[in-house]
């Protein structure tokens, strides 16, 4: 295929990318302005992006009369405490069995780590607020981010419950002293942002089947998200280029999806807007983390089995070293599955650094980005260009109900 140099792509969007943010925005004009770079054209498709906007969080404990603070970031759309925080008897509950959450009513709980339905069971029991920890213990501090989490949007809707995040080490540090009392402070805003997808198409002669590329081009605080997930980005550009000058039978859409990391945004408001046009797409592939040096290649398959096994038949043939699965995977590929498109999700496990500032392109190669990039060309290729689409529009049941979940 035409050398798209992938590695040079990346270090353009080699930056801080989160959701609404302003480096979410210069990453679209990049991407918007290579596109037209290969002689394309893009359309930036804007959508509004509710988050929040933390503007003080604490955490004061209280053990044999004395008080110890903590560093904390708050947890994004938890809800507020009053300027003097809540106080309240504190409780190590470790993964919330269901003894431990019932005596917790006006309690401030120290949860290992919060989900939806452990928020959930914690806010119908009156607990008043909740702790929980980043990172591990041997952490160092010079060295890595306390991370700001957020509930998703399904969990709002069980009401406010503010809650904090400090270090594991400090964590360790609380649990140990078991304080009598602790107070959490919380002060936050819900705001609107607005993110957006980038679009770009490839007419072929057949346009009543069509297929989607897609891959993410956020990332998270801290991080400049070069395996999560500009590698991706690249592969697409490349795959983008490569179709741009080889025009295939079936039409292409190629989807660089804003704010994947607060929840999969970017793809769910693109099947929100693009409903009626859906079912004209049979099939799509999603990239998410590629182009490790140390690693290996994997492919998670939301549809019919003859899927995994077309993409077994390329492996065998091409000699990619690849491990194929069905099932859900999370990221955009899912919204798009759960829509009815049979999606397929490509990535490269191994040492990239996820979520935060170890996200570096040194991990990176342009031989490892090549190979995955090459190896979903072979494949996507054989499928727009055959005389009979081969893959059944379907998703089978079982996806369909993991789906259902995940979504909730």
């Amino acid at each position: 295929m035409k050398a798209f140099n992938q590695m040079s792509f990346i270090k353009k969007i080699y930056f801080s990318r989160v959701a609404g943010r302003d480096g979410e925005h210069r990453a679209a004009e990049i991407i918007t302005d290579t596109i037209k770079m290969l002689g394309g054209e893009a359309l930036y498709e804007p959508f509004e992006l509710s988050t929040f906007e933390i503007k003080d969080a604490g955490l004061t404990a209280y053990s044999n009369g004395k008080q110890f603070v903590f560093e904390v970031t708050g947890y994004g759309r938890t809800g507020s405490t009053n300027t003097d925080g809540i106080t309240g008897p504190f409780e190590y509950i470790g993964t919330g069995s269901n003894d431990e959450i019932d005596e917790c009513e006006g309690k401030i709980v120290f949860v290992n780590t919060m989900h939806h339905d452990l928020y959930r069971r914690l806010t119908d029991k009156k607990a008043a607020a909740f702790i929980t920890f980043d990172g591990s213990v041997t952490d160092d501090r010079t060295r890595t981010d306390l991370n700001t989490r957020s509930i998703k949007d399904k969990t709002t809707a069980f009401g406010e419950l503010p809650g904090v995040t400090l270090r594991a080490s400090e964590a360790l540090k609380l649990i140990k002293m078991n304080p009598e009392t602790v107070t959490v402070k919380l002060i936050q805003n819900n705001i609107t942002l607005t993110s957006g997808n980038v679009i770009a198409d490839i007419k072929g002669a057949n346009d009543t089947e069509k297929m989607l590329f897609t891959a993410h081009y956020d990332s998270t605080m801290f991080s400049k998200g070069a395996w999560d997930n500009a590698s991706g980005c690249a592969n697409l550009m490349a795959l983008y280029s490569y179709y741009k000058e080889n025009k295939p039978q079936r039409s292409v859409r190629f989807i660089w999806c804003g704010s994947e990391e607060m929840g999969l945004k970017g793809s769910k408001a693109y099947v929100e807007r693009h409903r009626d046009e859906l079912k004209e797409y049979r099939f799509g592939i999603n990239i998410d983390m590629t182009g490790t040096v140390i690693g290996n290649d994997i492919a998670c398959v939301s549809g019919d089995d003859s899927i995994k096994s077309y993409l077994q038949y390329c492996a065998a043939e091409t000699g990619f070293p690849v491990s194929i699965s069905s099932g859900i995977f999370p990221s955009d590929s899912s919204s798009f599955a759960h829509s009815g498109i049979p999606f397929v999700v490509f990535q490269r496990g191994g040492q990239g650094g996820m979520h935060n500032r170890n996200d570096k392109i040194d991990f990176l190669s342009e031989d490892s980005l090549k190979r995955t990039t090459e190896f979903i060309r072979f494949a996507s290729e054989r499928l727009l260009n055959s005389s009979r689409f081969p893959i059944p529009r379907t998703i089978p049941e079982r996806i369909r109900e993991e789906l259902d979940n995940y979504f909730g």
